[in-house]
């Protein structure tokens, strides 16, 4: 599963991760003695909190299953950057210390059904919050499935960051609208995820008046400084993002905007001046191989980010997780 909070110690920056969302409004009223039309949830709110609860389960097993079943168990509960996710840090799980995996554990009880998009949207979506075990602090969850019916699986799972503010949703019994190509919002959600990547990337982050600040941008920055400090002149150290997809998402309540879960591509990269004799931790030698690093080294992660977009004012992300799912070096 992907960490709520990823360490970076030999190669790549850390953190840890989540946000919230939700929204909808009526159809006018035809005649003053018409009846105001009432908007359809994709799945009865019975039925969702069912779903939420059985798909969150079944995500936090697989995700620490390390036998041969365990990849199957993660093909049915997860799905897209999610699965990927979920494979490597599996990969990963045996190079971990008892503290660290206690750390990232997620609880599979009191799962929260927050959102459900509503009936003709596609993919449907049911938005939940669960929590991590040890601190109790909150994971939103997006679930989506094919059809109304199901099986959901897990789209994105996100630590909330400090201090983050969750607008209400809409009703369960109502549904919440799509955010669809963004109409009606402050900025569309590909200039908001492209703005961001900008922010965040080494050296040269561009500062965008589309976005306030977070913990997780500021730390992202800072974690790629002191890296590239910590080379002491013997090479150099970037850090890039390639946005990918936007996973889901849904509107506010009162038309407040719009949360939105995106997926990027982070590259980390160390050029060496000189051969070195650099040993990777255990865990990423368990993921890529690499049991020595001496000129140059590679990494691919999954960032996924769940931003709000307001109708007016700046976006703020509000959630995120990281995992690195690749990694190559000489």
């Amino acid at each position: 599963m992907p960490r709520s909070a990823t360490r970076r110690r030999a190669l790549a920056a850390a953190l840890a991760c989540a946000a919230m969302l939700s929204a909808c409004t009526g159809n006018a009223d035809d005649g003053p003695d018409a009846a105001a039309p009432t908007a359809t949830p994709v799945v009865a709110p019975s039925a969702a909190e069912s779903s939420a609860q059985s798909a969150v389960s079944a995500a936090v097993t697989a995700s620490t299953d390390v036998s041969a079943a365990g990849a199957a168990a993660r093909e049915k509960a997860f799905t897209g950057p999610a699965l990927v996710s979920a494979n490597a840090a599996a990969k990963m799980l045996p190079g971990r210390t008892a503290g660290e995996k206690a750390d990232a554990e997620v609880s599979a009880e009191g799962v929260k059904v927050l959102a459900v998009s509503r009936a003709g949207d596609k993919p449907a979506q049911i938005l939940a919050q669960t929590t991590l075990k040890k601190t109790g602090a909150p994971v939103l969850v997006l679930l989506t499935a094919a059809s109304p019916a199901g099986p959901y699986q897990v789209a994105a799972m996100t630590s909330v960051l400090p201090g983050a503010e969750i607008d209400p949703f809409d009703a369960t019994t109502d549904g919440s609208p799509a955010v669809g190509d963004g109409a009606g919002l402050a900025a569309s959600p590909d200039e908001v995820v492209d703005s961001w990547a900008e922010s965040v990337r080494f050296p040269k982050p561009v500062t965008s008046k589309l976005l306030a600040a977070d913990p997780l941008s500021e730390q992202l920055r800072q974690s790629a400084s002191a890296q590239s400090q910590a080379l002491n002149n013997q090479g150099s150290f970037t850090q890039t993002y390639t946005p990918q997809d936007v996973l889901g998402g849904l509107r506010l309540k009162d038309g407040k905007g719009a949360i939105v879960f995106a997926h990027l591509d982070r590259h980390d990269a160390i050029a060496m001046r000189t051969p070195q004799k650099l040993t990777p931790d255990k865990e990423l030698t368990l993921l890529t191989g690499i049991k020595q690093i001496t000129s140059e080294a590679k990494l691919t992660s999954n960032e996924i980010i769940a931003v709000v977009i307001p109708a007016s004012g700046q976006a703020r992300v509000v959630a995120a997780s990281d995992q690195i799912v690749a990694g190559s070096g000489r």
